[in-house]
Order: C-alpha cells, then sequence, then structure tokens
C-alpha cells in the first residue's frame, strides 16, 4: 500500500455536543471540551426517521487536500485526526495524525514501524489482488461470449490455474498464521478474527471448469471480500473511510471511531486509539449497530459512549436517515446495548455494499449468456450505409464523456459522467462481440455528488481510481502500444497534476504517473488521440493550443515544437482525428456555444507544421451548428464522417437536414455531405455524450448515446453505394433543416 503525504490539518471551526445525561462521575475531560471537527467545518445532521433523504456533504470547492474527514482536540493542546478524502496523496487517504504541542504530526510510518502483524497485511492484500484479477479475466472469457469448447479452453489455460495457484497459496498463507508464536493478547486475537475470514474465502474459491457463470463470479467476489477484511485485521490503522466522527473518551482516555463511509460500502467496525501507546486496536463485539457513515458519537463521561443517527444507502441513487435509535457502547466490556428500542442488532465488521441498480456487476450479467456468434450473424446482415440501432441501451448516465476504443480486445472503454449525472470511477466496457456492457466494479460515487453540478474531488479514492470528472470529453484514449487506456483530463490540475492508466486486463486502474510542469490537464481541454508516433495531447497554452505527445517507453510527455499557429480546444467544441494516411492529426476547433466556419486544421507530425486547410465548403458567415467532437475515418472510402447531422442554421435547437452527416474529403480536401439513413431508434446522434469509432475487423462504424435512452448503433459504408454531394453544391429542399 502506498503511503500518503505528510500533511497539516487546518483547524477553522469546531462542532461540539453535549451530554444528554450526566456523567457517573466527573470526568477529568468534559465532552463539552472537546472539540471534533469536520473537514472543511459543516452542520451535521441530527438524527430523523428512518428512510428521509440524508443531506451528505458535496465536494467542499475550496483547494484544500482533504474532505470529509474529522479531527477531535482535547483541552490540552492534543488531539487525533483520521478519515477523510486526500486530494493529492497516493492512496486517497490523510492517515493517521496526532496534535502536540499545537503541531499536527502524520504518524502512518512510526504506527506501520511498530506493528508486528504489517506484513501479513500486505501478503493477504497480494492474495486479495491475484483473486480480482482472475475473477476480471474470467468475466472478460463470459462477457465475449465464446462456444462452450472454446470458453473452457480459455478458462484451463490461463484463469483456472490462478485460481489453484491462489487457493494453494491461500492455504500455506493460513497455515503460516495457525503457526505463529509469541504474539501478544491483541495480535493473536486479530490473527484468529482475520482466520475467520480467510477461511471463508478460502470455501468460496474453486476453478471455474468448463464454463463460467454469474453465480460463480458472485461467490469469487465475496471471497475477495473476506480477504479485504482479513488484510484490514493485520493493519496498523482503520481502512480508510469518510464522516466517521472521533469521540474522545474520558475516563478510559481512549478515542473511538464507529463505521463510516468507503464510497463503495458503509461499516460498522469499531476501533479505539490510546494516544499513550500511539496505536489502534480493533474491537470485535458480538453484536452491533446497523452500517451507517456520520454518526453522532456522544461520551457519556463512564466509559460509555452514545451513538445515534447517520445514514445508509437506499436501493437507488441516495442516502437515508438510519432514524432517531440510541445506542450505547460501553468501551471497557466492549459491548452495544440498545436504548430503549428493539432495533436489529448486525455481527460487528459487517459491509453494507454500495450496490444501488443498476450501479454493480451483477446487474449486467442479467439477460442471459452473452452470444458471440448470434451477434456477429446480425452485424453481418447489417445494411449498408444506415445507422441501426443494436437494442441495447447504456444503463447508467454517463453524460459529456466518449468511448476510447481498443480494437484488438474489442471493447469500449466508457469513464464519463460528472456534472449531474453518474459520478463512478468504474470503467463500463462494452464487448462489440455480444453487444453488451459489463460493470467490473460497484459505483463508488463522490459524497453529494449524484445531482449535483461538477461537485466532484480531485485525486483518488480509497480503491486508487481516479474520480470521475467533471467532464472527460476526449480527455481519455486507448494506446496499443501501451496496451492502456491514458487519461488526462483532471478536475484540477493544482490538486491533480496527474495522468492516469487503465489496465483492461485487470479491468482495473492501476497507476498514475505525474504531468510535466505547463501541460495543460483539465477536464474539459485536454483532447487525447493516437497516432503512429504515440499518444497526442491538444491542449490550452497560454495564447493557443499546445501538443504533447507521450513517449511510449518512459511513459513520459514531450512537447511538441510546431510551426504554425493551432486554436486552443474548447469545452464540448473541438474534435480531433488521425488521418493515418498522410500522417497527420486534424483538428476542429469552435468556440463554446458558437457557430462553425468549417475551417480544420492540420498538424504534419513529419514535419511539425500546423496550417489551415481552408476546405472547399467553408461557410465564412459561420451558420453551422456542429458538435465536432467524434469523427471516424473510413480507410477504403478516405473519408472522416462525423457523428452528427448537418445544421445549416446557427441554432442548436433549429431541425437538421435529416439523413445527411457532415464528411471530410481530404483527397480533395473539400466537405461533402454523405446521405446514411438513421434507423428507428436512433436517437441524439452527435453531441457531447456520444462515441464513435471505425472497426476494421468488421467494416462498421459504431456510435452510441451515453446517457438514459441512449444505447449503441452500427453502420456499414459502402462509399460506392453512397449519395455523396459536395457542400458547396448542396440545395436545400424547400422548407427543410432551415428557417425561412
Amino acid at each position: 500500500m502506498k503511503t500518503a503525504m505528510a500533511i497539516l490539518i487546518p483547524m477553522t471551526a469546531a462542532w461540539a455536543w453535549s451530554p444528554k445525561q450526566p456523567a457517573a462521575a466527573e470526568p477529568a475531560v468534559k465532552a463539552e471540551e472537546v472539540k471534533a471537527v469536520t473537514i472543511p467545518d459543516r452542520k451535521i445532521s441530527g438524527p430523523e426517521p428512518r428512510g428521509k433523504p440524508y443531506p451528505v456533504p458535496s465536494t467542499n470547492w475550496e483547494q484544500r487536500p482533504v474532505i470529509w474527514g474529522w479531527t477531535c482536540e482535547l483541552p490540552d493542546g492534543s488531539g487525533l485526526a483520521f478519515g477523510g478524502i486526500h486530494q493529492t496523496a497516493d492512496d486517497g487517504n490523510p492517515h493517521t495524525s496526532v496534535k502536540a504541542g499545537g503541531q499536527w504530526k502524520p504518524i502512518v510510518e512510526e504506527l506501520r514501524k511498530n506493528n508486528p502483524l504489517q506484513k501479513h497485511m500486505t501478503a493477504v492484500w497480494t492474495l486479495r489482488n491475484a483473486c480480482k484479477d482472475a475473477l476480471a479475466r474470467a468475466r472478460h472469457i463470459f462477457f465475449e461470449g465464446k462456444a462452450a469448447d472454446e470458453e473452457a479452453k480459455l478458462l484451463k489455460a490461463d484463469v483456472d490455474p490462478a485460481v489453484e495457484k491462489l487457493t494453494k497459496d491461500l492455504a500455506s498463507l493460513t497455515a503460516e498464521f495457525k503457526g505463529l508464536a509469541g504474539l501478544g493478547n491483541y495480535e493473536a486475537g486479530q490473527v484468529k478474527f482475520a482466520l475467520k475470514h480467510l477461511d471463508a474465502a478460502a470455501a468460496l474459491l474453486k476453478p471455474f471448469g468448463a464454463r463460467t457463470s454469474p453465480e460463480q463470479f458472485a461467490t469469487m467476489r465475496r471471497s475477495q471480500i473476506e480477504m479485504e477484511i482479513a488484510s484490514e485485521a493485520f493493519d496498523a490503522e482503520p481502512a480508510p473511510r469518510a464522516l466517521s466522527l472521533i469521540a474522545f473518551e474520558p475516563k478510559t482516555k481512549l478515542y473511538v471511531i464507529f463505521g463510516g463511509e468507503h464510497m463503495d460500502y458503509v461499516t460498522n467496525d469499531l476501533w479505539v486509539f490510546d494516544p499513550a501507546k500511539r496505536r489502534w486496536f480493533q474491537r470485535h463485539p458480538e453484536a452491533a449497530p446497523e452500517p451507517r457513515g456520520d454518526s453522532h458519537l456522544e461520551p457519556l463521561g463512564d466509559g460509555r459512549i452514545a451513538m445515534r443517527g447517520g445514514y445508509s444507502y437506499s436501493t437507488r441513487p441516495t442516502y437515508v436517515h438510519v432514524g432517531p435509535a440510541r445506542w450505547i457502547y460501553d468501551v471497557e466490556k466492549d459491548a452495544w446495548t440498545a436504548d430503549g428500542h428493539q432495533e436489529k442488532t448486525y455481527p460487528a465488521d459487517t459491509r453494507s455494499s454500495n450496490y444501488w441498480p443498476p450501479a454493480g456487476p451483477e446487474h449486467f450479467m442479467a439477460g442471459g449468456r452473452p452470444d458471440a456468434a448470434a451477434n456477429e450473424a446480425k452485424l453481418k446482415a447489417l445494411p449498408v450505409n444506415t445507422w441501426v440501432n443494436l437494442q441495447q441501451p447504456f444503463a447508467l448516465w454517463r453524460v459529456w464523456g466518449t468511448a476510447a476504443f481498443d480494437a484488438e480486445r474489442d471493447l469500449f472503454y466508457v469513464f464519463a459522467g460528472g456534472h449531474g449525472s453518474y459520478g463512478g470511477g468504474d470503467v463500463a466496457r462494452y464487448h462489440l462481440a455480444t453487444n453488451r456492457w459489463e460493470q467490473s466494479e460497484p459505483s463508488e460515487l463522490p459524497l453529494g455528488g449524484v445531482g449535483s453540478n461538477e461537485q466532484y474531488p480531485s485525486g483518488v479514492n480509497f480503491n486508487l481510481r481516479p474520480w470521475v470528472k467533471k467532464h472527460t470529453y476526449n480527455s481519455y484514449a486507448y494506446d496499443p502500444v501501451v496496451q492502456k487506456m491514458i487519461l488526462a483530463g483532471v478536475n484540477d490540475g493544482l490538486l491533480d497534476p496527474y495522468f492516469y492508466l487503465y489496465d483492461p486486463d485487470k479491468a482495473d486502474w492501476t497507476s498514475r504517473r505525474r504531468i510535466p510542469a505547463g501541460m495543460g490537464n483539465g477536464c474539459g481541454s485536454a483532447q487525447l488521440r493516437h497516432t503512429k508516433h504515440g499518444m497526442l495531447n491538444w491542449c490550452p497554452g497560454r495564447n493557443s493550443g499546445e501538443l504533447w505527445l507521450l513517449d511510449e517507453k518512459s511513459l513520459e510527455w514531450k512537447k511538441i515544437a510546431f510551426k504554425g499557429s493551432l486554436p486552443a480546444p474548447s469545452v464540448d467544441s473541438c474534435g480531433m482525428v488521425y488521418d493515418p494516411k498522410r500522417d497527420r492529426m486534424l483538428f476542429v476547433a469552435i468556440g463554446y456555444g458558437q457557430a462553425y466556419n468549417g475551417q480544420i486544421y492540420a498538424l504534419d507530425l513529419a514535419a511539425s507544421q500546423v496550417a489551415p486547410l481552408n476546405p472547399e465548403g467553408m461557410d465564412d458567415s459561420k451558420t453551422w451548428w456542429f458538435y465536432p467532437r467524434e469523427v471516424a475515418y473510413h480507410p477504403e472510402g478516405d473519408l472522416f464522417i462525423w457523428d452528427v447531422l448537418y445544421h445549416k442554421n446557427a441554432n442548436s435547437h433549429a431541425p437538421p437536414f435529416p439523413n445527411l452527416f457532415p464528411t471530410y474529403d481530404p483527397a480533395k480536401n473539400r466537405w461533402v455531405l454523405v446521405k446514411i439513413s438513421v434507423g428507428a431508434g436512433v436517437q441524439n446522434i452527435g453531441g457531447v455524450s456520444s462515441f464513435m469509432a471505425y472497426d476494421a475487423k468488421r467494416g462498421l462504424f459504431w456510435s452510441g448515446e451515453l446517457g438514459y435512452g441512449g444505447g449503441v448503433w452500427a453502420m456499414r459504408f459502402d462509399p460506392a453505394k453512397a449519395e455523396i454531394t459536395p457542400l458547396k453544391d448542396f440545395v436545400p429542399p424547400p422548407s427543410a433543416g432551415e428557417k425561412k
């Protein structure tokens, strides 16, 4: 696990509570003298009836490193800080800090150094990763829809050997733990607790054999979670979390935290920190209240803490109150009791998963076994020059983005959303062979992001995945040489000076690397497209556009010094596409919300020269309305086709000309209109939430809409049978497409 950078947490305001009941004895430290501080400061919602919407805090706009955390300060100037999201840390985790002499000091390295179980934490987490990776490969095979004999061969060659090795390694590690001697009482108890979960993980593992199944995927995923819980028991501090209030119990002189938000689950585990020993201890009461985040903890001064309120997840993307029921935790006895109610108890260390339908892996398993043979037969029968709806609606509203095309693996990758739409950090995968969407992980939504306008953190979440961006547009693309998807667009370049790499074989984000000083990586401005020289980033400079090229061996960006002038990209209104026949990149740049005059800029990569092409058919009066982002090249026809219908009016609400698509003819340097029929059910073609690519393997264009009600459509283009009209010769039919 990576270590967070050192931090100083600002103390700007406090939220204090007063006991409901008088303490049994006068404590050395009175509860009302203790300052529990949210980061940033906010008013905590009081307990309300179960099921009412809960106002979780949204991302704070200030450029502060830590959000959604807590500190607790005592009258003598000492204190503890833990929890929240650290937007500049490599692991998104602020870790533990203590206050002494008026200064906050991070102590995670000290905690790990003094933890005799730390190496075991790493060993179990390594097996957890092996489980997760094998599951990702098996899931990919399922969604590829192979014939039974071919699927059996793939499982036998790759997945089952990995599962068998994992089973053997887990058994060996478990035997090692059972033989550990000379441990202290706490360490021995943690080993016993971990072994219970490792035994449960082992019982859930088995080779797939001849066929994958959704049921076994779910079982293997539970095994992965059991390993996670076991690994966390060996750690020097609690698992990362947000919105977990820190309470100081004055009789025992211990800090207490209960539950909290992990973004893909809430929990009901309980940890105490002993400031005298400078050490965390996990507690395992026999039963505990419901998992939750943001609960109130109220020290009673007699060795007990009252807990009430907080939130859990509903069955849709909202947070709800868990109710006003009051619970009492006896710190010395390590026991919970209900205070005058009959609320259900749960096993301690329970996770309540964030599986908001349809935002989890299991949802995408529904609909029967994928069948590549049947789907490929349908694709071969597609009519020419017609966009056809493939009847596969997209289940999540991942708008304001694109889809990166991986021709080798036959996949589209979608990392989009934000701006009041879906806010998960997972990557949706579309399998061309079977016309099926796959989601590999449960959704991890930033607090307060659902329904908000661009309230999204920077950096990574607790699973080391970049937070979804306010907009992603063209800020990510697949690099066939690196064999990774590259994401350059981030929410805040000051807090997040990185680009990110997604590994398709692991179905997850695997690393991030720093960008060079001066390279733009804003989520609405960085534009990535691959060339034979590497990945090209078109981003804003001081007065115009800049270009950077990714070295595919060193993974370092190098600025391209070019002759000529290139406009800067702008939100919504820019696009770029590689011309492989002429080794050049084509750019279309339109000011935000403005009309278009038809100009195209070209970068000659060999000569490092940018020049306007002034194609025939340009309209200097700027009467086009055009979203130029999504465009793909047809090599046989030597044409660049956009996925947007032609508008003659400089008005986004004016109707387009039906079935006419703006197309660039590079051989004659001219704009043409290509007639392509738009079949039934092809809605919202083109725009700010679409994608487009050419699939040379099948000879198909692919496009789609990433919002609710959208979907995926394909088109077999035959230039010999297409009606192609030079734009300069186009005569609008009466009353069509434009206002008179």
